[in-house]
């Protein structure tokens, strides 16, 4: 009780520094993390290892992506292709539409990709339509990110969903068949959450960061003839995001000491697949980028990316720290253990360990895991308890979870907006709307 006690203490000043003081997300987050390790009895010496830990790890896995990431949407700035993609796009669905098309990519993007990566990549693009149809940045990003975040959780070969799968026994295709269901109506959730509410609000229920409100105040008009044609602008997002399917598709049909395996393992890895696209933006572009720019792009995207990585690896050091308290496990073993809905348990075990510990993938396998004996003992269906699970991966999403840094940053929010825009979709409508699937399904 004791441990539970110093994590929502811990989580309540650290909430409390960020939303109301000027000390920054990285620094309360480190703050945070030493007020829960320590205040747990895990120890000084433990609690800063975790913390070191977490940073580093969480920098070793997506420190570069970010970086490329960065590097490839500014490539794609510069030489107007954003203006070009946008442009195609509202052609194609109509600026009322705009919507549709966004949410449509997303879901379709993230079955494959890591949804962070694909965020990154999609960001350039939802800021310009956003200035060409004139809505607010945050209600496409708030779309596009939740359906990102719809396929992730549910569609094999993500990782979370393949070993949920695997560990509870389903069959993959059924559960990538059942995925793309439940999937499909979330996005469609998402969509009337954005459309219907949030574009609703009045533009001051979106605080920016200061630099965020001098970009979004500077206003250009691109040309026609300054925009690179739609092959061009689309190849450099396209290629990367092709070869990690590849990647994907093969290392579920090849033999592992497959040749064709191995290369595609290679050119697929995400940053390798980033750098690929990096290669073919400065092949394709570069007669679009001003003067001087073919190469200086990258430096300027280093400027951007050092913050978003910084933060991001803060919130891995603080993820860290509280797994090393045990805080996930304890709320997991009370729910098992309770006379709840069968249905709920494994959604309530997943939930509450994304809450703690902030990995959407680390909770769904600790909810697979303590929803096997349900499942054994035949009081729990396969497939409701994939679902539950996944349904369960998007809620507990706060301030410990890396995709929430990557969003604020890259879109120029502060954590208050944030929190009350993207974490209100994820922990109530994508799992609300998850969560009645599985029911659904529970009840056929």
């Amino acid at each position: 009780m004791q441990t539970i006690i110093v994590f929502l203490v811990g989580l309540a000043i650290m909430l409390f520094l960020m939303i109301k003081t000027k000390l920054g997300p990285f620094m309360s987050m480190l703050f945070g993390g030493l007020i829960i390790g320590i205040g747990s009895g895990v120890g000084s010496a433990a609690t800063i290892d975790a913390i070191t830990g977490g940073f580093g790890n969480t920098c070793k896995n997506i420190g570069l992506v970010i970086i490329f990431g960065t590097i490839l949407g500014t490539y794609l700035e510069k030489s107007n292709s954003c203006q070009r993609i946008a442009t195609s796009l509202l052609k194609l669905t109509g600026e009322k539409n705009a919507s549709v098309a966004l949410a449509a990519t997303g879901y379709l993007v993230s079955i494959p990709v890591f949804s962070d990566v694909a965020l990154i990549m999609l960001s350039p693009i939802i800021k310009a339509i956003s200035k060409k149809t004139g809505k607010a940045v945050c209600v496409f990003a708030v779309l596009t990110a939740s359906a990102l975040l719809c396929t992730n959780a549910y569609v094999a070969p993500t990782p979370a969903p393949l070993a949920v799968a695997s560990v509870i026994g389903l069959d993959i295709g059924t559960s990538i068949v059942y995925g793309l269901v439940t999937a499909a109506v979330s996005t469609v959730a998402a969509w009337v959450y954005c459309m219907m509410f949030l574009d609703k609000k009045p533009r001051n229920f979106f605080t920016s960061t200061e630099e965020n409100e001098r970009t979004e105040k500077v206003e250009s008009s691109v040309r026609e003839e300054d925009m690179p044609g739609f092959t061009a602008a689309i190849l450099p997002i396209l290629i990367p995001i092709v070869l990690i399917i590849l990647n994907s598709v093969c290392s579920l049909i090849l033999p592992e000491e497959s040749l064709a395996l191995k290369a595609a393992g290679f050119v697929g890895d995400k940053n390798i697949a980033l750098v690929i696209g990096i290669v073919s933006a400065i092949l394709l572009l570069k007669k679009k980028l001003p003067e001087g720019e073919t190469f200086g792009a990258i430096g300027e995207a280093l400027k951007t990316a050092g913050p978003v990585i910084f933060i991001t690896a803060a919130g891995g050091a603080l993820a860290k720290v509280v797994d090393a308290t045990g805080t996930g496990q304890m709320f997991a073993d009370a729910l098992a253990v309770s006379g709840l809905p069968v249905v709920l348990i494994p959604f309530l075990i997943t939930a509450l360990s994304k809450f703690a510990q902030g990995s959407g993938s680390v909770a769904a396998l600790l909810g697979a895991s303590l929803s096997l004996p349900l499942i054994e003992a035949g009081l729990l269906n396969p497939i409701t308890a994939f679902i539950s699970i996944s349904a369960g991966s998007h809620c507990g999403s706060h301030v410990n979870n890396s995709f929430f840094w990557v969003f604020a940053e890259f879109f120029g929010y502060d954590t208050k907006t944030t929190l009350k825009t993207l974490c209100v979709a994820q922990n109530v409508v994508l799992a609300g709307s998850g969560l009645f699937c599985a029911w659904i399904v529970s009840i056929i």
